[in-house]
């Protein structure tokens, strides 16, 4: 199976719900909101989020927005006072999921990193997000941590007030988010 790294685009949005739907539980997203998604991710002409696919299908997706795009996460809590630079020079990774299928292949850390220079190329100089706690094996965590990305805060059920039925937890979620940050101005990505 021949796959490729691309900027998210609008013709990847179904394919994308459909992944998203399977890996991390029903209608986490919405269509109206990968839409909406899509848009942020872009400035100047450049998209800061990617897909992972074939021909046929979206393997993975990789949600960043650019400074500017983005007010909050999915859940609750942010810890800005703990951040090295100001939310309008802060990129925001919204969200990574890997198919079952491709799992465990350093795909996540690609997309990962092909939007890291995006976003370091439209001028952000830091990038935030929340990890999943509880993902498997704290996958989550130890592929942000080889991006460099340290802890800041935990938010235990931030995920709670989304509607969405989780694939740990069931609804309400109840998992604990973990707020990393990666400053660009200093990094190498």
């Amino acid at each position: 199976m021949d796959l490729i790294i691309k900027p998210f685009e609008k013709t990847d949005i179904e394919s994308t719900k459909i992944l998203t739907d399977k890996e991390i539980g029903q209608d986490y997203f919405s269509l109206e909101e990968l839409r909406e998604m899509q848009q942020r991710s872009q400035f100047e002409s450049r998209t800061a989020s990617f897909v992972l696919r074939s021909d046929q299908e979206v393997f993975g997706i990789r949600l960043s927005f650019p400074p500017g795009q983005w007010q909050k996460g999915k859940g609750a809590g942010l810890s800005e006072n703990l951040w090295d630079h100001k939310k309008s020079e802060t990129a925001y990774f919204q969200s990574l999921f890997i198919s079952n299928k491709v799992q465990k292949q350093g795909w996540g850390k690609r997309l990962s990193e092909k939007s890291l220079k995006v976003l370091k190329e439209m001028g952000a100089k830091a990038v935030v997000c929340h990890s999943w706690v509880e993902s498997p094996g704290e996958a989550s965590k130890k592929y942000l941590l080889s991006l460099g990305f340290k802890g800041l805060a935990l938010y235990p059920e931030y995920w709670k007030g989304v509607d969405y039925i989780c694939p740990r937890c069931s609804k309400p979620c109840l998992c604990t988010a973990e707020e990393m940050y990666l400053d660009l101005a200093g990094s190498k990505s």
